[in-house]
């Protein structure tokens, strides 16, 4: 699987220097008195009971919402059940607890062994509106296997946007999409999917709720980034989501990539080696994979199964590729794109991991590393070919950036183009480019030094633009804080109309739009031609 093989490398880098953090999130379910005289603004009804959440200049804040019962005790590996109601009160001025993790690499999600987790987030403007606002859903990436929704503040996308915005945490790892035969058996139907099926069960919770935080049921977007891009692919063709949302945007994670092909078949059989190597772990503990604690269900970021939505069963029948040629998905409008550089961030990762190992802080990709990298993921027949058309000459000389552009236009751009002329021959489709340079790093610059070339626009380097995300570093004033802006304000209104305010994706002509700072940042661009796509397309890879 591409993103599991590109993110095993900066996850083994990151590791030796990443810092184990604990969750933030609260696990209690403090309920107040009834009766307690509260703000208006503070409490909310929700269809299980009252919250109270925290009120700023800016917007008002809900968090750590069940939106489900714990997945715990019979109901591990078992379809989402409904959360039990509460009287009085709820305390909803803290997460909750992330699902679990190991906390690997803090930036993409903490640690956590807590099974009881299946919360989620509203954040809305102070403001009154005349009338209900746009929801947006949004689901965490981090490979199927990290992160939380209480990683990504919403407070300037909410308040600028005027917008609705709901972040959510659904199960993970083999906790989340463990597929295996044996459970089968019980009578719970299918195997696998078990976060897919957590995200449904969120989005029918906006279904009941959404008014009473001044949001329209009737107007929501589902976005996502990375996994949670690709999870929003998987809703995009499950016959069971429809309804539940009427616009989706992902970000850097094309619906026809590698993500989208993970079938039952491979699953079943990846879902008993993943057990046998679970009870191996706990054997000494006198217990097997059905009962080990969560702390020993997870794998590290980047390594281990390749978790992802399951294909090829009743839930999700058709994988996106069959489903959009035959017109059989969920048909709303759809924002998409990838960062200009995706793979720098992998590479960085693998010359992080170089310096660590030789002791050297000035230790970079060799040529001869950029060509195992190539053969590694394009295989060896076609390495030659792609090592001609990026040689490491056209780059500066640096065989990290020759890799990174390889890998970005081989597994991300050819993916982006495919995925829009595959959606624009039956639903608005507007694809778009993030763009900027010098994006906002890590905030520990001791743990994750530059590397050495420009970062670019690499994987996740979009996200400050559009959250608050405490790992990184703020967007800074000036042309940075103003595309920041436009974001926000091309995102929300997406999620408002339905469109954007460029030429649609046709099948034909991508019409992709450049996103950037300064003057002329926001443009039209060739992505097709900048991204060499009839030499992949021509190369099969």
């Amino acid at each position: 699987m591409l993103k599991r093989t590109a993110h095993t490398a900066i996850a083994l880098s990151l590791a030796t220097v990443a810092a184990v953090t604990l969750t933030a999130g609260s696990t209690s379910s403090a309920v107040a008195a009834d009766g307690q005289r509260t703000d208006s603004q503070k409490v909310v009804r929700t269809d299980k009971g009252a919250v109270r959440g925290t009120v700023t200049d800016a917007v008002r804040t809900f968090e750590g919402i069940p939106y489900a019962a714990p997945p715990t005790g019979d109901r591990r590996w078992a379809p989402t059940a409904p959360a039990a109601g509460w009287r009085g009160v709820r305390d909803a001025r803290e997460p909750g607890a992330a699902c679990p993790q190991t906390g690997f690499v803090p930036p993409v999600g903490p640690y956590s062994d807590i099974e009881d987790c299946l919360s989620l987030n509203v954040t809305t403007p102070r403001t009154t509106s005349a009338g209900p606002r746009p929801v947006m859903v949004y689901l965490h990436g981090g490979d199927h296997t990290d992160g939380s929704g209480a990683m990504n503040g919403a407070a300037r996308l909410a308040a600028q946007g005027d917008v609705v915005v709901v972040t959510v945490n659904y199960r993970l790892g083999a906790l989340g999409y463990l597929a295996h035969p044996d459970l089968e058996k019980k009578g719970r139907g299918e195997s696998g999917n078990y976060g897919f099926l957590d995200q449904q069960a969120a989005l029918r919770w906006v279904q009941r709720n959404a008014a009473a935080f001044g949001g329209d049921p009737g107007n929501v977007t589902l976005f996502g980034e990375s996994g949670g891009g690709h999870s929003t692919c998987a809703h995009l063709v499950a016959p069971s989501s429809a309804g539940l949302f009427h616009r989706v945007v992902t970000q850097s994670a094309p619906c026809l990539g590698k993500d989208g092909k993970l079938d039952r078949a491979h699953a079943l059989k990846q879902g008993e080696q993943t057990a046998r190597a679970i009870t191996e772990k706990v054997a000494g503990q006198g217990k097997d994979w059905r009962t080990a604690g969560a702390k020993d269900m997870v794998n590290p970021f980047g390594q281990g199964p390749e978790y992802a939505p399951v294909y090829g069963g009743k839930l999700l029948p058709l994988k996106p590729q069959e489903a959009f040629a035959t017109g059989q998905f969920n048909k709303v409008p759809v924002l998409q794109g990838i960062n200009h550089d995706e793979s720098r961030a992998m590479v960085y990762g693998q010359e992080l991991f170089k310096r660590q190992q030789t002791n050297d802080p000035d230790a970079q990709i060799s040529e001869a590393e950029y060509r195992a990298g190539l053969e590694a993921e394009f295989g060896p027949e076609r390495a030659p070919a792609i090592a001609a058309r990026y040689p490491v000459s056209a780059y500066d000389g640096s065989p990290a950036l020759a890799l990174a552009a390889a890998l970005t236009d081989g597994t991300w751009a050819r993916h982006s183009v495919e995925t829009g002329r595959a959606l624009a021959t039956q639903v608005p489709t507007y694809s778009f480019e993030f763009n900027d340079s010098d994006t906002p790093w890590y905030r520990d610059h001791a743990a994750y030094p530059k590397p050495s070339f420009e970062p670019g626009a690499g994987h996740l380097s979009e996200l400050p633009y559009l959250f608050e995300l405490a790992e990184f570093e703020s967007v800074p004033d000036g042309p940075h804080r103003a595309l920041s802006d436009a974001m926000i304000r091309i995102w929300t209104e997406f999620a408002r109309t339905g469109r954007a305010d460029w030429k649609p994706t046709t099948p034909t002509a991508p019409n992709v739009q450049s996103l950037a700072s300064g003057p002329g940042g926001i443009r039209p661009v060739d992505f097709a031609k900048d991204h060499r796509y009839e030499f992949w397309k021509a190369l099969g890879a």
